[in-house]
């Protein structure tokens, strides 16, 4: 039996075994197992397919500048309609997040309702006063009526008193007519607003509003009541002068100016009372009202200064 290895290679025992492997396989010798046609087959072909590859590929480089340049167009077209469409978007985002605010302040507060030929603020007693108090509010909003038409027949009066002769009849008529438009605003503005929103957000300041303002209203309307000659007034002193000239008619209409400018002091002194006991039982103070001034000059302070840096920055 031979002691020769069958499948040992005799160029194997001549190399290192820690030798480089790459060296070792190109030295190993083709044997005659190797077909050397079928590798000449697979070289041509690795070189074929690389030669198909690399050419693809730049004839690839070579068209894509032209393509790309001619597409060029198309893109920017489009481009320029996407962004039109988002604007457009945007647009119609805003217009309708604006009207749901809308939407919602008129869920929670309602729609500008007074005055009721040209509405500019909301106002409902039954909405926005507490329940214990609506009856107070509407008492003054119906004394604040009142006024609208005494300043009315007051007006008529002196009309009729310049009409039948009675001296100073044009004084009293002029200035009876500014009164008609502003008592009318001093009085909603400047003492039942606030004693509206006092009555809404229980702040002392509006109370305190209301009792300034409302006591300068008392002492007017029983100035007016006395009707001196030249002020505007068809009280009581200018309806004795027309009934002394023998003027029945207009001296009705002092009597009854007279009785509705008693009537506006007295409701208003005993509004104000009870204004001002419901005042004392809540706890309010001069002091609150003192801090609450200082509060919102703070806070129109900060608004100030804000919309200043916005304008600014902007600019």
């Amino acid at each position: 039996m031979s002691s020769k290895n069958p499948f040992e290679h005799p160029e194997y025992n001549e190399r290192n075994p820690f030798s480089d492997t790459n060296q070792i396989q190109a030295d190993v010798p083709l044997t005659e197992h190797t077909d050397k046609a079928e590798l000449g087959q697979d070289y041509t072909s690795y070189t074929q397919y690389d030669d198909s590859q690399s050419s693809s590929v730049f004839d690839n480089n070579a068209s894509g500048p032209s393509a790309a340049g001619a597409e060029d167009p198309k893109l920017a077209a489009k481009a320029a309609e996407l962004r039109r469409r988002e604007e457009e978007l945007a647009a119609r985002e805003r217009e309708i997040l604006a009207a749901q605010a809308e939407a919602d302040r008129v869920r929670t507060q309602g729609k500008n309702n007074f005055p009721k030929f040209y509405p500019l603020i909301y106002m409902s007693i039954p909405a926005e006063i507490p329940k214990a108090h609506q009856s107070t509010v509407l008492f003054l909003y119906n004394l604040w009526l009142a006024l609208l038409g005494t300043l009315g027949i007051n007006f008529l009066a002196c009309l009729l008193m310049l009409i039948v002769g009675i001296p100073n009849g044009a004084a009293d008529l002029g200035v009876s007519l500014g009164y008609c438009f502003t008592i009318t605003l001093a009085s909603f503005l400047l003492w039942y607003r606030p004693v509206y929103n006092a009555f809404m957000k229980e702040m002392s300041l509006y109370y305190y509003f209301y009792f300034i303002f409302n006591g300068f209203h008392i002492a007017f309307a029983f100035y007016m009541a006395l009707g001196f000659p030249s002020t505007g007034s068809a009280g009581l002193i200018n309806m004795i002068q027309v009934f002394n000239n023998h003027h029945i008619f207009p001296g009705i209409l002092c009597i009854i100016a007279t009785i509705l400018w008693l009537i506006q002091g007295t409701a208003g002194l005993w509004m104000y009372r009870k204004v001002h006991i419901h005042y004392q039982a809540q706890g309010h103070t001069f002091n609150q009202a003192k801090a609450q001034i200082a509060s919102s000059a703070v806070r129109n302070e900060a608004v100030r200064n804000a919309a200043w840096n916005a304008a600014t920055n902007r600019v």
